[in-house]
C-alpha cells in the first residue's frame, strides 16, 4: 500500500512547495518526526531546486521515493520495488512543514509572509541551533494555517527544523556536499501510472511493468501522440 507519510494529502511527513528563489547549495540528511511518535525517518538530498525524500517501510512494497522541484512546485512519487511511479499534480499543495527559501536567514519573514500569502503573519524570534548548526528561528504560519515556529539554517539558508502543537518535524546529520544527479531523475524501466490512486493500486502487484527510456528528468516535456495508422489501400 502507498505510504502515508510523504506529503500532507497523503499523510504526515509534509512538504512545503513554493516559489523558492534560485539556490545552489546540496546537502543530505535525514528527517526526523519527533511529534508525533512512530512515524519512520526519511533520507533527504537536496541539490538546487530539486528534493528528494526516501522512506523505507516496514515492507519492501511500501519503499517510496518522492522527488520534488522547488521552483514548479511539481514532481514524482515512486515506488521502486513494483517499479512504478506517478506525476504529482502542480500547484499549492496543503502542506504544513514551510521549507520556503529567505534571500536572508537574517530577515526570512518577507519570504514567509510571501509563501503563505499572509502578510505580516511572521515575526523574528531569535537565534537558535538545529543539529549543531546555527539557526535563526521565526514563528509564523503554514499554508494549511497551523501556526508554529520555523529554524532557518544560516549557512544552507533553509527550513531544517518545524514545530507547532500538532507536530515536529527537523532535520539531522545534515552533511553538505554534491548529490547525484540521478538522485533526482526517474530510473529507467518504471511504468507511469495515472493518478495516486492508480500507484496504490499497483503496490504490491507483480505485473510486469511497461519498458521506459533511461533516466529521465523531473520535469519532462509532454509525449506527442502518434498519429492513428491509415487503412491499407484496397485492391
Amino acid at each position: 500500500m502507498f505510504p502515508k507519510t510523504i506529503l500532507r494529502v497523503t499523510g504526515p511527513l509534509v512538504l512545503c512547495l513554493g516559489a523558492c528563489p534560485m539556490f545552489s547549495q546540496q546537502f543530505s540528511a535525514e528527517m526526523v518526526r519527533e511529534k508525533p511518535e512512530g512515524v519512520p525517518t526519511s533520507k533527504v538530498a537536496v541539490s538546487g531546486e530539486k528534493m528528494r525524500f526516501e522512506l523505507t517501510g516496514k515492507q519492501s512494497t511500501q519503499n517510496t521515493i518522492a522527488i520534488i522541484d522547488l521552483k514548479q512546485e511539481s514532481g514524482f512519487m515512486i515506488l521502486p520495488d513494483n517499479k512504478s511511479y506517478t506525476r504529482m499534480v502542480s500547484g499549492r499543495l496543503s502542506t504544513a512543514m514551510p521549507f520556503f527559501r529567505p534571500t536572508d536567514p537574517e530577515n526570512a519573514c518577507p519570504a514567509w509572509d510571501a509563501f503563505v500569502g499572509k502578510p505580516g503573519s511572521c515575526s523574528k524570534v531569535g537565534d537558535a541551533t538545529v543539529d549543531n548548526r546555527e539557526a535563526v528561528k521565526y514563528k509564523g504560519v503554514a499554508r494549511n494555517g497551523d501556526t508554529g515556529f520555523a529554524y532557518v539554517d544560516r549557512k544552507l539558508n533553509f527550513v531544517t527544523k518545524w514545530e507547532s502543537d500538532r507536530s515536529v518535524v527537523s532535520f539531522k546529520n545534515i552533511a553538505e556536499g554534491p548529490q547525484a544527479a540521478s538522485f533526482f531523475t526517474i530510473p529507467s524501466g518504471l511504468q507511469e501510472t495515472d493518478s495516486l490512486a492508480a500507484h496504490q493500486q499497483n503496490a504490491g502487484k507483480t505485473k510486469k511493468p511497461m519498458a521506459r527510456p533511461a533516466s529521465r528528468p523531473v520535469s519532462p516535456p509532454p509525449q506527442s501522440t502518434p498519429d492513428a495508422p491509415q487503412d491499407a489501400p484496397k485492391n
